[in-house]
């Protein structure tokens, strides 16, 4: 009889393959978690700017809507007086608007739009208060921008404009000054 063994050449295997595809695995799953975490922090900070982007535009339709308020004005009378988001001129403690920073933001002392822009939570809300007047000073030429008659009465404005984002922790006040002649 014969015996029949058949031999490899004396090569044993010992695993090598089997220990340099774990490596390879594990290096692949690092690389996928590091690519993952990257993905959710761009998803995160692209939320963030759109929620900024919702804001700004909010304040800024604020601001549009009180200087159209102001436009409709027959004349200054509104603004002698102090009532909700309206601020008569003086130093006055009950003539200073609130701390636009605190949150004052109610209907006893601003004005709210009608319509709020699309995907805000909460419609944006401006103050508007009288810090002076103008006239009698002849003429103004701005380099470039042509002539201003400066004598007849002009009544300037400081316009503060609140708006919000997708959520009411994003928001962003802007302030401006707003001439109008009577």
């Amino acid at each position: 009889m014969h015996n029949s063994t058949y031999s490899h050449g004396g090569h044993k295997q010992r695993g090598w393959v089997l220990v340099i595809g774990l490596v390879v695995l594990v290096m692949l799953s690092i690389i996928a978690i590091a690519l993952m975490r990257t993905t959710l922090l761009e998803e995160k900070m692209a939320g963030a700017t759109r929620d900024i982007n919702l804001s700004f535009e909010a304040a800024e339709t604020a601001l549009r809507d009180a200087e159209a308020f102001i436009e409709s004005q027959s004349d200054d009378s509104l603004f002698t007086t102090t009532s909700a988001g309206i601020y008569a001129q003086g130093t006055e403690l009950d003539n200073s608007e609130p701390n636009p920073f605190d949150n004052t933001w109610d209907n006893d002392n601003s004005r709210i739009l009608a319509t709020a822009p699309t995907g805000v939570t909460t419609a944006p809300r401006y103050m508007i208060k009288k810090v002076g007047e103008s006239g009698d000073e002849g003429s103004l030429n701005l380099g470039g921008y042509g002539e201003t008659d400066l004598t007849q009465k002009s009544v300037i404005f400081r316009i503060t404009a609140r708006g919000t984002g997708g959520n009411d922790s994003t928001q962003t006040i802007l302030r401006s000054h707003y001439a109008r002649a009577y």
